[in-house]
Parts: C-alpha cells; sequence; structure tokens
C-alpha cells in the first residue's frame, strides 16, 4: 500500500510547480563571455517516461554542459511505474572539481501502512562529474521511526573541507521514533564514498511540545576550505508555533554539533504569532565570516527575503539590512513571493550574490538576483528582470526560478541554475545562467540543458537544484 504523502524535495513555494580565490573583487576584473567557472557540476531531477522523478546531473559546464551519464538508483528504490522518486539536492566538488559527492532521498520500496518511506541518497564521482557512482547505503539513527515503510529521511546541503577536501559533511532531516523531524548530520572521510552519522544534535530549549509537532530541519552547510569548522542552518518550530532560524557550529568538521542558542533577530515587520522564518542558504568564508539567506513572512505584503551576517563562524548572527525588493515585484497586499535560496561571497573580500524568485507585477513567478559589496550586510538587487530562453512561456504562464550559484572570483564569473516553464507542452525544463561581473547582470545559457534519453517530452517537471 503506498499513500499520498509529502516527499523531500526542495520545493519552496507553492508558486512553484513542482548551494582557489585571488585577491581581486568580483568588480576588477574583465573576463570575455567565452570564459567558464572551472569544471562545475550542477545536479537535479527529471521526469522519466514512465511517470517516475530521477536524479540529473551536468558536468563540464556554466556555459557549454554535458549530460552526465545515467545514475544508478539503490537496489531498494521503489519500482512501481509513476511513483519512483529519487532527487539531488545538493552537490560538492574538490580537488579543482575532479572530485565531487551529491546528496539527496529516494523513495524505497519498503510496504505498509505508512508507505512510502525515503531514504537518504548519496553519490560520489571521480571524473569531474561525468559519471557518478552510488554511496555505501548510509546508517540511520538509532531511534529513527520504524517499520522501514514509516522512515523519513532525506539530505539538502552537504560540503568538503580539509586537505585535499576530501573530508565531507552533510546536513538533513529525518522523523525520529516519537514523531519529530529532527536535524541529521553525517561525516565522510572519503568524499561521500562512505558516510558516518555525526552526534545527535541538541535541539533548542524552546522546541515546540508535543515531539510529533517538531519540524527541525538543516537545509544548508558550509565549511572552513582548509580547515575543521562547518555552520549549518535551516529552521525549527518553537513553542509560540512559529517557525524561526536555526543554526549550529562545529569545530570538527561536522563529527559533532553546538547549537547555537541566541534567537536570531527577526525583521520588524515579522506578525506577531505563528511567525515562518527559514534560512536556505549559507556561505562561510575561511576568516569566519558567513552569509545565510533566505525567507520570511511579513505582516504586510507577503514573503520578504531574509539575510543574516556573522563574523564568528556562525555563533552569533546579525540581521542584515532590508532587502530591496525588484523594481516590477507585484504590488498586491499578501502576494509578493520573494525567496532565496542559493548565496556565494568571496574567500578573500566582501563580494556577495545570491539568487532566488520573485512574483512579478503580472503574477508570474522570475528569477532574482542580488549582489553585495559588504559581505552581505546590505544587498543590491538586479536592476531588471533577467532574461529567460526563447522557448520560455510567456504572460501569465510563464513560470521561472533559481535555487543555487557558485563563483570563480579570480575569473569574475558566477553559474546559477533552477527551472523555466517552456512554451507549449514541454514543461518545466532547467535553467542555467553566467555572469562575468559577479552576479550583477546574467545570461541565460545559449544552449538548452540536454535531458536523458528516457525523459517525458511532456509535462515535463525537471529542475537544478545544486551547482558547484
Amino acid at each position: 500500500m503506498y499513500k499520498k504523502t509529502k516527499l523531500p524535495v526542495l520545493f519552496f513555494s507553492k508558486s512553484i510547480i513542482l548551494l582557489l580565490s585571488s585577491n581581486q573583487s568580483f568588480a576588477d576584473a574583465n573576463p570575455t563571455p567565452a570564459q567558464q567557472v572551472l569544471q562545475t557540476v550542477t545536479i537535479g531531477s527529471y521526469l522519466n517516461s514512465d511517470g517516475g522523478t530521477a536524479p540529473l546531473a551536468y558536468y563540464d559546464g556554466g556555459v557549454d554542459w554535458k549530460l552526465s551519464s545515467a545514475l544508478p538508483l539503490p537496489s531498494d528504490v521503489l519500482q512501481i511505474s509513476g511513483k519512483q522518486y529519487s532527487f539531488l539536492n545538493g552537490v560538492a566538488c574538490y580537488k579543482m572539481g575532479r572530485s565531487c559527492t551529491a546528496i539527496g532521498a529516494y523513495v524505497t520500496n519498503a510496504e505498509g501502512p505508512d508507505a512510502p518511506g525515503y531514504a537518504p541518497l548519496s553519490y560520489f564521482s571521480t571524473d569531474s562529474g561525468a559519471h557518478w557512482q552510488l554511496s555505501a547505503t548510509l546508517p540511520l539513527p538509532e531511534d529513527v521511526s520504524m517499520p522501514a515503510d514509516s522512515i523519513r529521511t532525506a539530505l539538502f546541503g552537504v560540503a568538503c573541507t580539509g586537505a585535499g577536501q576530501s573530508h565531507c559533511s552533510t546536513v538533513g532531516y529525518y522523523s525520529n521514533n516519537t514523531g519529530a523531524t529532527v536535524p541529521l548530520s553525517y561525516t565522510s572521510s572519503n568524499g561521500g564514498k562512505k558516510w558516518k552519522l555525526s552526534e545527535t544534535l541538541p535541539l533548542p530549549t524552546d522546541v515546540i511540545s508535543p515531539a510529533n509537532k517538531q519540524n527541525n530541519i538543516l537545509y544548508g552547510i558550509s565549511c572552513d576550505p582548509n580547515g575543521e569548522s562547518c555552520t549549518a542552518i535551516g529552521s525549527y518550530t518553537n513553542n509560540n508555533k512559529s517557525t524561526v532560524p536555526l543554526s549550529y557550529t562545529s569545530t570538527n568538521r561536522g563529527r559533532s554539533w553546538t547549537l547555537n542558542q541566541t534567537p536570531f533577530p527577526l525583521p520588524a515587520d515579522v506578525p506577531n504569532s505563528n511567525q515562518l522564518s527559514e534560512l536556505r542558504s549559507i556561505f562561510c568564508n575561511k576568516m569566519g565570516f558567513c552569509t545565510a539567506v533566505g525567507y520570511y513572512y511579513n505582516n504586510r505584503t507577503g514573503v520578504s527575503p531574509l539575510s543574516y551576517v556573522s563574523s564568528d563562524s556562525g555563533a552569533t548572527w546579525q540581521l542584515s539590512s532590508t532587502l530591496p525588493l525588484p523594481p516590477d515585484v507585484i504590488s498586491q497586499i499578501y502576494r509578493q513571493k520573494t525567496y532565496l535560496n542559493g548565496v556565494f561571497c568571496s574567500q578573500t573580500d566582501s563580494s556577495c550574490s545570491a539568487v532566488g524568485y520573485y512574483t512579478n507585477k503580472n503574477g508570474v513567478v522570475a528569477p532574482l538576483s542580488y549582489t553585495s559589496v559588504d559581505g552581505g550586510y546590505s544587498w543590491t538587487v538586479s536592476s531588471s528582470p533577467l532574461p529567460l530562453p526563447p522557448d520560455a512561456a510567456t504572460g501569465i504562464l510563464s513560470n521561472s526560478g533559481l535555487f543555487s550559484i557558485i563563483c570563480d572570483e579570480s575569473k569574475n564569473l558566477c553559474n546559477s541554475v533552477g527551472y523555466y516553464k517552456t512554451a507549449g507542452t514541454m514543461g518545466i525544463v532547467p535553467l542555467s545562467y553566467t555572469s562575468t561581473d559577479g552576479g550583477i547582470t546574467w545570461e541565460v545559457n545559449p544552449n538548452n540543458l540536454q535531458l536523458p534519453a528516457d525523459a517525458t517530452q511532456v509535462n515535463q517537471l525537471s529542475r537544478l537544484n545544486g551547482v558547484n
């Protein structure tokens, strides 16, 4: 028996049909448009001809993406036509992009009254993302909900650090035997080939009770590329029934975590009760400066972008200045939906870029981009809408957004990825942009990203969730 359940795909809004440097800042260089980010890899999911969702990956890209070989699926994946769900949410690469690990979740074939259950999914690549191998089966926490058909476990963020950067950490959530959704973390010392559970993460003292109402999730992680410090962010539900930001720090590459006990300062225009504020992406540089982005519901217009900065590797956080909205944002009360999903900052200066999506004056979802020259304390929004591919749907049928960004600051280049809706019957397909000025302006990928041979050609539902 397989009932309908909420799957851990990284959706952020009901508007969606369904993260070596030089001393140059982003504004210092003037590269040619032909340059690309070195050995860029991007991952996500697509809809196959059987109606199932399968992992998707591209490599060697930024401008000219190449489709990776088909990714193998776990032996216990659900094989029922139209009910197979396997997807990737995050990717991290190291050794100049030659080695990568990608993480997500998949629906298992365990049968029972609570089916389908879902389990963490992980791959590794040693050829810059051209081919992928399944990681060893990830161990589950001792208190995970059982039996197997009731397991709810997913991974969202991953980062690699240390000498050779083969030490990786990944975060997400799982449902335990009390019915609570709680943070989950793994570490790997061999680039994601095999994962080990981290110590159990402590929960905030003001977490909601009873346990089955708890919703504590980690969405993003960033680690010092040369050291052992890591910071993870997400959200939790407190005893005021509000969803608020959550963060942890680690000094041993994620083997154990310390909870940030100081509540995040919230914007002045949040509601008095039933608040909803989440952090979705984080970037920390080697000097301990971190920037985290997400969204919050305000008490006036709807959903607004959210940003915090930290100068101590995430031990304490300061609210950024109010982010300006795009010039053509929708004006009707409570209809604004402006989300930040990905952020990247320089290792050597205070340049940052962030991406997401927003609802424009026509009531459609469109890509969104911000830049900062002070590490995320203040942000500048793109002055004009981002261009869409020639085959994109127009008018009220348009629908597009961005989920992740990566930059090569030595070349002043950035890639961002997401999805867009095509005209006609094809549906939702991958979207990719390149910037040659650190994210101030963007050019859409001139070459449509080729989907796998078994992808459905009608009502497609593919997207890119991560790039590195």
